[in-house]
């Protein structure tokens, strides 16, 4: 790649593309996917307790997903405050889990991941994609072991790839994906989909932006690959 090369290897983008191939068998990605964006209007919830909007807001989840007759519950992690916490301490990193024992679904949260609210939403739209993966009859590209990788990388085809990039810069890590790679598969979304560009650099922060416009740029000059997603 080189130093000044592109940031995102071969090998990933592979991985991407054929993920989001993937994706539009599973139905996940279609053409007329939207970009939804992390606005009220979206995701309607109500102020004051913390499960009360967390339960609210993965409700707003099911539905952009078509999930909305699946019963999903929602709790807090049982954690100790922020305050207390040491870096020793393997819980700490732990923003959301989902488990099911095939017929209920349970996703947990870190009650004090709720002071970053892009980032907590971004949370709960990852365990609640874990639930609509465990839905689909294919492998997904890169088998179980990469499960965490893959769904990350489908709540961007799944058209929350704003609400990924904008949490990951909110929180201050990286999560499962690298930003590159995030920008790299939402520069693909929105080839897939017919989207401006600009119509997603417009909700970006400038960091993101750029990454982002450097994948679409990276990502035109492959006509195949264009052909073949569109």
């Amino acid at each position: 790649m080189g130093w000044f090369g592109y940031a995102v290897s071969d090998e990933t983008q592979d991985w991407i593309a054929d993920s989001f191939l993937w994706a539009k068998q599973e139905g996940i990605l279609t053409p007329h996917t939207p970009l939804i964006l992390p606005n009220r209007e979206n995701f309607p919830a109500p102020k004051g307790d913390h499960k009360d909007v967390a339960q609210a807001l993965v409700q707003a989840i099911q539905r952009h997903l078509g999930l909305d007759q699946h019963v999903i519950d929602v709790e807090p992690l049982d954690k100790l405050p922020a305050e207390y916490r040491l870096d020793y301490n393997s819980t700490a990193s732990i923003g959301g889990t989902w488990q099911s024992d095939g017929t209920h679904s349970l996703i947990t949260y870190d009650p004090a991941t709720v002071a970053q609210p892009v980032a907590f939403l971004s949370t709960l739209i990852h365990e609640v994609m874990h639930h609509r993966l465990h839905m689909t009859s294919l492998d997904m590209p890169g088998g179980p072991e990469a499960e965490e990788l893959s769904t990350d990388l489908h709540c961007i085809s799944a058209g929350f790839g704003v609400i990924q990039m904008l949490g990951a810069e909110q929180a201050g890590w990286q999560g499962y994906l690298r930003q590159e790679t995030r920008a790299h598969a939402l520069a693909l979304f929105s080839i897939a989909t017919g989207r401006a560009a600009e119509d997603v650099v417009l909700h970006l922060p400038t960091r993101s932006a750029r990454l982002f416009r450097k994948a679409i740029a990276h990502i035109s000059k492959d006509t195949a690959l264009v052909a073949t997603i569109q």
